[in-house]
């Protein structure tokens, strides 16, 4: 009896410990599958602020460090010019960001704070990272800010930018990244998705041929050529344009055109050009 007794207390311990670390293995897999919650003030931020400010901080920050891009925009985009220029001024001197003297410009505890955790979006969520990204159409293309315009007569609201240019026109990936779709559906077409190595989803669609090389899962360069400018999908009756999208890690769509607009200004050396097409 003391022997079955013994042996019904091993096989409840033995339960209890495949019990234990199923729910540890269910909780690290929930764990490292989570998908991180972008702020609701973040991409906001970074879509209103003007691409000449942008740019003018990439050219001036270019000389002073690593961040220098960073360090202006955050303050450009947050202070009166004058109120930004003691600041700037420091900044051109050689004195790092954390160690600026902000009574100089004469700025609040609670506007510095402010300016540093837009440094700090900058830096964490990088599209607009010098030359880390790259425009996503060869030559001349014409676009506007069509976000949140009217589809199929108000059912649904347009979640990208278009780019219109001539049939065939070489299209590329503006970053490196995972191939993770490929092929048609019914409103993008022919279309290719990227997963771009910041965990960002980069949808390019209407595409009338996507480049016969490309695989799912298949590791992808920033300027790799991904296929040619069409009307494929719904918009079969319209001018030849690539809808391009952007897609958050939690699922949130944003409005490409502010970073698209930054991106022109910036020459990119596509790769694989000797698979462009000819002519």
């Amino acid at each position: 009896m003391q022997r079955f007794k013994n042996s019904i207390v091993k096989t409840i311990a033995l339960i209890l410990q495949i019990f234990i670390l199923l729910v540890i293995g269910g909780l690290a897999w929930k764990f490292i599958h989570h998908t991180p919650v972008v702020p609701s003030h973040v991409y906001p931020y970074l879509t209103g602020i003007l691409p000449d400010i942008v740019l003018e901080s990439h050219h001036e920050g270019v000389n002073l460090s690593v961040t220098g891009w960073a360090d202006l925009l955050a303050v450009k985009s947050t202070l009166e010019k004058q109120q930004a220029s003691p600041i700037i001024q420091q900044l051109k001197q050689g004195v790092v960001f954390d160690k600026i003297n902000w009574e100089l410009a004469d700025t609040s505890p609670e506007t510095a704070r402010e300016v540093k955790e837009r440094r700090k979006i900058l830096l964490d969520y990088p599209l607009y990272e010098p030359l880390r990204y790259a425009f996503p159409v060869q030559g001349q293309s014409w676009y506007e800010d069509s976000w949140g315009a009217k589809r199929e007569g108000g059912k649904r609201l347009h979640e990208g930018t278009d780019l219109f240019a001539e049939e065939g026109t070489p299209l590329f990936s503006v970053c490196a990244g995972e191939i993770e779709k490929l092929g048609w559906n019914r409103l993008g077409g022919e279309r290719v998705g990227i997963r771009g190595e910041d965990g960002n989803y980069y949808y390019y669609a209407h595409l009338k041929e996507i480049e016969s090389s490309l695989k799912i899962g298949q590791l992808i360069t920033k300027g790799a050529f991904i296929g040619t400018m069409g009307h494929t999908g719904d918009a079969l009756t319209t001018p030849d344009h690539l809808h391009f999208g952007i897609q958050l890690r939690d699922g949130t769509w944003i409005n490409p055109y502010p970073f698209l607009s930054v991106w022109q200004h910036y020459p990119t050396e596509f790769n694989r050009s000797s698979d462009l097409p000819k002519g």
